[in-house]
């Protein structure tokens, strides 16, 4: 059972926390991009799920040839038989050096997960035993799918939040089966897309320090008061942007100075020549 998008909110319940406490910061929301079933046990719970963060933009700077000004291409080429069509290209698996074993797309399309549109929650570990480390970076606001939703979803929230648990599990997204975990935030549930822990990495081995004087860690303690004044999010801001747009501009106005004036001459006007009259020969004058 899966649900339709709804049309997206104004704003998210964080984001109008933050709006509250900041009004000058004010998030906008994003578009609904899942849709399906949570399911806790033996609760199931219509849910939608809206992304928490965007990810960040492609540079919008490109390659071009020095002096020339062209940019760069970069077609797709074969060494043998040179630039190749993108229907003749397929995908293939390293089995040894200039071995390779091509795959066809109905292969692969059987490595995909069955999408049955569910976050099937298998574990509940205590919050404090999950790293922050752990989350990928892709990250969903749940909300209940439409109002018949909103009682179940409300006692899995309690539920959660009651026990200080995150639920462990997995789901099919962008045709991959991803590791996720769900917890509570300011009353709503929050999926995190987590790393396999394959991909975990160990801190390397270092002598542990020698505990410091409690003297000067209550002095640095102090000296940081300047750190700990009201916070506000929307202090912190790219500045990339701002600056490539500063810099370009610069270069354009350096660009116009080096252009050699026009100098628009006036034509000079063309004198009629005058005309003189002379008397045709046998006429009297």
């Amino acid at each position: 059972m899966t649900t339709a998008c709804a049309k997206r909110p104004k704003t998210s319940s964080a984001s109008q926390e933050v709006a509250n406490k900041n009004p000058s910061f004010v998030p906008p929301a994003s578009r609904c991009s899942w849709s399906g079933m949570l399911k806790l046990g033996a609760i199931n719970v219509p849910v939608k799920g809206y992304s928490a963060a965007v990810t960040q933009r492609d540079s919008p700077l490109h390659l071009v040839h020095a002096g020339c000004g062209s940019r760069i291409q970069q077609p797709r080429k074969c060494p043998k038989h040179g630039e190749v069509l993108s229907e003749q290209i397929v995908k293939a698996f390293e089995f040894a050096p200039d071995d390779d074993i091509v795959l066809s797309d109905d292969e692969l399309n059987e490595l995909k997960p069955n999408d049955d549109q569910v976050i099937h929650i298998k574990h509940l570990l205590p919050a404090r035993r999950v790293d922050v480390s752990l989350v990928s970076g892709r990250t969903l606001n749940l909300i209940p799918a439409h109002a018949a939703a909103t009682d179940a979803y409300q006692l899995v929230v309690a539920a959660l939040a009651r026990a200080d648990e995150w639920g462990i599990g997995r789901v099919a997204m962008s045709e991959r089966q991803q590791l996720v975990g769900l917890r509570v935030a300011d009353q709503r549930l929050v999926l995190h897309v987590l790393h396999w822990p394959a991909q975990w990495r160990a801190c390397p081995a270092f002598e542990a320090p020698k505990p410091p004087v409690l003297a000067d860690v209550e002095r640095l303690s102090t000296s940081l008061a300047s750190l700990r004044l009201p916070f506000v999010w929307s202090d912190f801001q790219d500045e990339f942007d701002k600056k490539l747009t500063d810099l370009v501009s610069r270069k354009l106005a350096a660009r116009q100075r080096r252009k050699p004036a026009v100098v628009v001459k006036d034509e000079p006007t063309k004198s009629t020549p005058r005309r003189t009259t002379t008397p045709r020969s046998g006429r009297a004058a």
